[in-house]
């Protein structure tokens, strides 16, 4: 059998590949390359074909790693595409170091996946009214504008909404601007629903991205905090994306791989077909 493996480069195209095994898309495996090896992913379609016959390599194995889900890779072509970027450095933006991690022991996923905890934070009638709208769009793709002055309550009622979800058993991930306004946010999210969040931006150390990636593609960590790359996690049951300061310059990446975050997150929400709440005290222009 034949198969399509994209690896995590500049290479705009996947390899083909021989396999005695049966594999699906989204699959990763290790394949040779030249004289090294390298780990690829199963994708959607195969190399161009020429003329010229080439001896087809054998696909060295596959990880016991779960496969990224197909609309992932739906959203991946679609931003290469969008962004003219090789859809091999867009596989790479998933990726750490061009290489998936292997599951841990549950034993570090612990401190992420507590009970949510009973709060006693009331919501004024205004509150309750725009939660409710929100809980009401928040069943399939949707992006609802949640904008309010400052200190006017928007957090509470995002996290209201994202409690839902997350007793639906799906995953939530907040988008934040700033990487100084984490340490802040995490705070008023461990007070709110009483366990730890996944913190995810460049600041953090190998090992905590390491386990964080994991447990998002087991789907062992329910909630990621992050700045613009942490739209590109492997989530498996991702249920809900909220962008905060949604009209913040800082989303947009102007260097290496250039993209507006802010705009990449309804995409992927779209191809999810999950809702995703843009939440500002001034909208952007294009909100």
């Amino acid at each position: 059998m034949k198969f399509p493996i994209l690896l995590p480069n500049i290479f705009n195209h996947p390899f083909t590949y021989e396999s005695d095994i049966e594999l699906k898309i989204g699959d990763f495996v290790e394949v040779p390359f030249g004289k090294s090896k390298m780990i690829g992913v199963v994708w959607d379609d195969f190399e161009k074909k020429n003329n010229k016959n080439f001896k087809v390599k054998k696909i060295i194995k596959k990880l016991q790693i779960p496969s990224l889900k197909k609309n992932t890779l739906n959203f991946l072509n679609w931003f290469s595409e969008y962004n003219l970027v090789p859809k091999g450095m867009a596989l790479k933006l998933v990726l750490l170091s061009g290489k998936p991690i292997e599951k841990f022991d549950k034993k570090f996923y612990q401190d992420f996946n507590n009970k949510i905890k009973k709060n006693s934070f009331k919501l004024t009638n205004e509150q309750k009214k725009t939660l409710n709208e929100i809980n009401i769009s928040n069943q399939k793709f949707n992006v609802h504008v949640l904008q309010g002055t400052t200190g006017s309550g928007k957090t509470i009622v995002y996290f209201e909404a994202l409690k839902k979800i997350l007793e639906k058993g799906f995953q939530g991930l907040i988008m934040l601007p700033e990487i100084g306004l984490t340490n802040q946010f995490e705070n008023k999210f461990r007070e709110f629903f009483g366990f730890k969040p996944a913190i995810w931006h460049s600041g953090i150390t190998k090992k905590n991205k390491e386990i964080i990636w994991s447990g998002l593609i087991n789907n062992e960590i329910n909630v990621v905090i992050g700045a613009r790359s942490s739209l590109f996690l492997p989530f498996k049951k991702l249920g809900l994306i909220i962008v905060d300061e949604e009209h913040d310059q800082s989303y947009k990446q102007d260097e290496g791989v250039i993209y507006n975050a802010r705009d990449m997150a309804i995409s992927r929400a779209s191809f999810e077909n999950i809702p995703v709440n843009l939440i500002t005290a001034v909208p952007s222009v294009e909100t």
